[in-house]
């Protein structure tokens, strides 16, 4: 019987002692099985804007990596992205919905998700000196854009549109990025230009523009900004571009539910006041900005086929849905 208490008095000394030894082998194995399962992705982003940015928020958070996968976000230039993704050394692009035009050119990628539509995130600015009073006394005035041909350009042919007006009613000047925009309209080198939305409430808030309209009034019908998914990546590692795309729209619901936390984020990705990404976060997360479920309907995709014969992209109009797959989609697949 003294052996047979003994031996109980042990179990139970040993038995907590036990269980944590197990714990620790259970949650280190676990540890390394979620290591292993980390799957890299190159991801490019054609802008440092609001909705470009979440995909840094989402590594911030670690949400991609809970998921699975490890995105390296690297801020490149459209062209270039195009460029490295035939050359195989991008997986994944956030960009611009007109990049659905080089797929359909032969560029090897696919769009897997629409991300964010209409165009609310780009802003026309005039001057504060009341050069330009209104949308009526554009006509016949030059407004500043990227290159002919590009989104910021055809933004300004649909206001013309829009007017009655023919689009050449509306000169263009062709300056480049950002700063270089903004230096043609303060040089009088052009009456209005057309910038990202916290680039413009941050000058406005500074004094030195005031927004005269946001393009999203004018283009209703568009996809802004799309997630694209090389061939390459799909064929070798369409988990991997799930778990992104599954990612990024977890990200947003995020970003919608924790508006203090995001727009801090936002202050300091952007380089903007407090108050100037407060205002970015309350024009654009709760309205219909983003996409809450990445499909691009057909109606998009004729609207947009139309807007590539207009900006010269494509010869003519075409159906864009052999280049967009729903397969990756939360719920698809």
């Amino acid at each position: 019987m003294p052996a047979l208490h003994a031996l109980r008095r042990a179990i139970k000394i040993f038995q907590p002692v036990a269980a944590l030894l197990i714990a620790i082998v259970v949650s280190a194995a676990f540890s390394a099985s979620s290591t292993q399962a980390q799957t890299p992705l190159n991801v490019a982003k054609v802008a440092n804007d609001f909705a470009l940015m979440m995909g840094d928020y989402g590594n911030k958070l670690g949400i991609f990596q809970r998921d699975g996968v490890t995105p390296k976000i690297s801020l490149i230039t459209q062209a270039r992205m195009v460029q490295a993704t035939i050359a195989g050394s991008i997986d994944m692009a956030l960009a611009s919905g007109a990049t659905l035009a080089f797929a359909a050119k032969g560029a090897p990628l696919k769009a897997v998700a629409a991300l964010s539509g209409p165009v609310s995130i780009l802003v026309l600015v005039v001057r504060p000196d009341n050069s330009v009073p209104n949308i009526e006394a554009l006509r016949g005035r030059t407004v500043a854009v990227s290159n002919l041909g590009s989104l910021t350009d055809w933004t300004v042919s649909q206001v013309a549109l829009s007017r009655g007006w023919k689009p050449i009613d509306i000169k263009r000047a062709a300056v480049g990025d950002t700063p270089a925009r903004i230096a043609a309209l303060r040089s009088d080198n052009a009456d209005a230009a057309v910038i990202d939305i916290a680039t413009a409430f941050n000058l406005q808030e500074r004094g030195q523009v005031r927004v005269l309209l946001n393009f999203g009034d004018v283009t209703k019908n568009f996809q802004n900004q799309i997630i694209y998914a090389s061939d390459q990546a799909i064929a070798a590692k369409p988990d991997a571009v799930r778990r992104f795309v599954k990612g990024w729209f977890e990200t947003i619901a995020y970003a919608r539910n924790h508006k203090a936390e995001t727009v801090a984020f936002a202050q300091k990705a952007l380089g903007v006041q407090p108050s100037v990404a407060t205002k970015v976060y309350d024009e654009l997360m709760p309205s219909r900005f983003f996409s809450t479920d990445g499909v691009i309907a057909p109606q998009t995709l004729a609207a947009m086929s139309k807007s590539f014969v207009e900006l010269k992209l494509l010869p003519k109009e075409e159906d864009l849905s052999p280049f967009v797959t729903n397969r990756f989609l939360p719920g698809k697949g």
